[in-house]
């Protein structure tokens, strides 16, 4: 048997079988013994298969406020009448969409107010419900306004307009090329709710999807009516050359990098919470954890067109920090009263290393500070930052 044959044959066996990998990691991870899952190759990609417990247990960010923005309608230049979008550079920049104003802020790391981009209406560099900022490798400016992508400089300057041919949402990724990675979300799609990962060409055009989900709303329904507990594809930059995605119904982590190509999975061994009656007759009663809705036609009852999975998503949101560390949110019951937000952080290997708990939601987590976006009593917006006094300690890998 000549050498290609048997290069042949081994490509062939190793697609088709799942090969596990016991006890194995990187060398760093071979320095230390502590990490208890497992790796499986998948045809050829890397699967990292998490125990339940993390390898370093609990950790607690030591939290410092040390900057608020917004608050006081005096002060126009940082005043969120209607709510704000944020987003943080890595040299710690913070642009905020100002929705009520139809413009974007951005501040530097010390709070001070460095220009205003944008203003309502439908021309050039003008907003009409501007999204998420999202940036790409040499620090241009992205944002999403209705089927429109608006493109600035890094100094805030126009660049240009696309059109966009795809349902993408507001919060999406940027590779060095210019493709933008994110959610195709249609739930009026011809054969049923479009749930996608997509890329998309700089022209607009959707060049690929990479991953599309069916979940639990079906094509035939005549409404959705979407709620806290309505599995969803989520989807977070990591850094210029890579970022992650999975959908809720599933603890699974893809990571992919600046192509789209996967080259990562995450799963971690998660128990089910079933939603429960009195969880169900909380969100169609009160209208907790209500998000809205889309209709084909008019119904009578919400129960129509709510629709419950069997069970909870396994996470809300997923974020990262500048030096790859995944933090995945877990779904919480919509009968608990705290503010508390729970997270599973993994490192860029895979390795679950930290379960976590945060008295908020978290927007960024990012240069050793958490972003906090904050509706005070009054109802007034505010954007905090906290700073992790033990951000140090916090360990990249197991």
């Amino acid at each position: 048997m000549d050498q290609k044959t048997k290069s042949a044959i081994l490509i062939i066996l190793s697609a088709a079988f799942v090969i596990p990998l016991h006890g194995y990691l990187p060398s760093r991870y071979d320095q230390q013994s502590t990490w208890k899952g497992k790796i499986e190759i998948v045809d050829g990609i890397k699967v990292v298969k998490n125990p339940a417990a993390p390898v370093f247990g609990e950790f607690n960010f030591q939290l410092r406020e040390d900057l608020s923005l917004g608050g006081d309608p005096e002060q126009d230049e940082a005043y969120f009448p209607k709510g704000v979008r944020l987003s943080v550079d890595d040299v710690g920049n913070i642009y905020a969409v100002d929705i009520g104003n139809f413009r974007i802020q951005k501040y530097d790391r010390a709070g001070k107010h460095v220009q205003s981009i944008g203003r309502k209406g439908q021309g050039p560099g003008e907003f009409q419900v501007p999204g998420f900022v999202s940036f790409d490798a040499e620090g241009n400016i992205y944002t999403i306004d209705m089927r429109s992508l608006k493109v600035f400089g890094p100094n805030g300057e126009y660049k240009k307009s696309v059109v966009l041919r795809t349902f993408l949402q507001s919060y999406f990724f940027v590779s060095k090329q210019g493709f933008l990675f994110g959610r195709d979300i249609n739930y009026m799609a011809q054969d049923g709710p479009r749930l996608a990962i997509v890329k998309v060409s700089p022209d607009g055009q959707t060049s690929e999807t990479l991953a599309q989900f069916r979940g639990e709303l079906k094509a035939d329904q005549p409404a959705y009516a979407l709620h806290s507990y309505t599995n969803a594809p989520i989807l977070c930059g990591i850094d210029p050359s890579s970022f992650c995605y999975g959908f809720s119904a599933e603890y699974k982590i893809f990571l992919a990098d600046a192509t789209g190509a996967t080259a990562l999975i995450i799963e971690k061994d998660a128990k089910p919470q079933p939603i429960t009656s009195d969880e169900k007759e909380f969100i169609l009663k009160k209208g907790a954890g209500m998000m809205g809705g889309i209709a084909r036609a008019k119904i009578e009852k919400i129960e129509d067109a709510a629709v419950f999975p069997p069970i909870r998503p396994y996470f809300s949101k997923i974020l990262a920090d500048e030096e790859g560390r995944i933090y995945v949110a877990k779904s919480l019951s919509v009968l608990d009263a705290s503010k508390n937000r729970e997270f599973d952080a993994f490192s860029k290997e895979g390795a679950f290393l930290y379960r976590l708990t945060l008295p908020f939601m978290p927007e960024v987590i990012r240069g050793g500070s958490v972003y906090e976006i904050r509706r005070d009593a009054e109802g007034e917006t505010r954007i905090i930052r906290h700073k992790v006094m033990n951000w140090a300690e916090m360990k990249t890998a197991s």
